[in-house]
């Protein structure tokens, strides 16, 4: 991959994987980001991008600049001359919203993920999308990639003996981390109601567990509701120690201080976003991943 065919930019977003891309030996382009006396944005790129990629790694955050920003890049590349746009999008915000749950409510995470596609780049790289609803909405130019690799490489010195998977609709995310560790564990599923936003009730534990090492896998930790509820029926259900995993940390309020507390030995996450170390969570490096797409460009 050569430089001058390539200018890599990183957006407010993405700021805290800017050391470990370097590692790599990419360069990351300068763009000035400023407000206006009115509150608008403005963006300036300070690196010539005629008849080159523009690659963005950008995140949409739950803020709603994060996606302007990337709607910003793209015209800016676009208008200066840019060959092309391709956008890795570590963290995809709203994807929770994939459906209306009460009327008068929208699919806002479809509107998200259809704006990002509205822009035709030549590449959008999504990381463990959470919701198999906005996968379905995918075009050819979109591939998403997952964490499972860097887990099960965290698990192979000592791997579960059991995978629980919180919620029935992550099974098949837990039979893919099943089929990359060795000795294969053992699944369980538990059965759960939400009902309301950010609450979740565990009401049954499907699978044994009883005298087992067990990881609990999911894709987004926010609030402490829904992991809290399966560690404690976990737990009830005879488990000789619970770690968790997930892709994405986003540890609403006090989420990571009760996290703490729970009788857990660790807990795994990447850095999609950016983490705050604390004496149980441990940082899985996503930038091997980002370099691998970025030469394959």
């Amino acid at each position: 991959m050569a430089g001058d065919l390539m200018e890599l930019f990183l957006a407010d977003s993405a700021r805290h994987l800017f050391r470990n891309i370097r590692k790599y030996g990419f360069k990351i382009g300068r763009y000035e980001s400023y407000s206006f006396a009115d509150g608008e944005r403005g963006y300036r790129l300070r690196e010539d991008v005629r008849g080159k990629s523009v690659v963005l790694i950008a995140s949409v955050l739950p803020d709603p600049e994060s996606l302007f920003e990337i709607l910003a890049f793209h015209h800016l590349a676009c208008e200066n001359g840019a060959r092309n746009t391709v956008f890795f999008v570590p963290y995809l915000g709203y994807a929770r919203q994939d459906r209306p749950v009460r009327p008068g409510e929208g699919s806002i995470g479809r509107m998200v993920i259809e704006t990002l596609q509205r822009m035709n780049p030549s590449k959008l790289i999504l990381f463990d999308v959470h919701s198999d609803l906005i996968r379905k909405t995918f075009r050819p130019f979109v591939t998403e990639w997952s964490a499972l690799p860097l887990i099960s490489n965290r698990l192979a010195k000592r791997p579960p003996d059991v995978i629980v998977s919180p919620d029935a609709g992550f099974v098949s995310r837990a039979g893919k981390l099943q089929k990359l560790l060795k000795p294969k564990p053992s699944l369980a599923v538990i059965e759960k109601v939400r009902p309301k936003p950010n609450v979740a009730i565990a009401r049954k534990l499907h699978g044994d567990v009883r005298g087992k090492n067990v990881l609990i896998l999911d894709e987004i930790i926010d609030t402490d509701g829904t992991l809290p509820e399966a560690v404690r029926l976990v737990s009830q259900n005879g488990a000789s120690s619970i770690r968790l995993a997930a892709t994405h940390g986003i540890f609403s309020g006090e989420a990571r201080d009760h996290l703490n507390r729970l009788p857990i030995k660790e807990v795994l996450i990447t850095n999609t976003l950016p983490q705050v170390r604390s004496p149980k969570i441990r940082i899985l490096d996503i930038t091997p991943l980002v370099a691998e797409a970025l030469f394959a460009i």
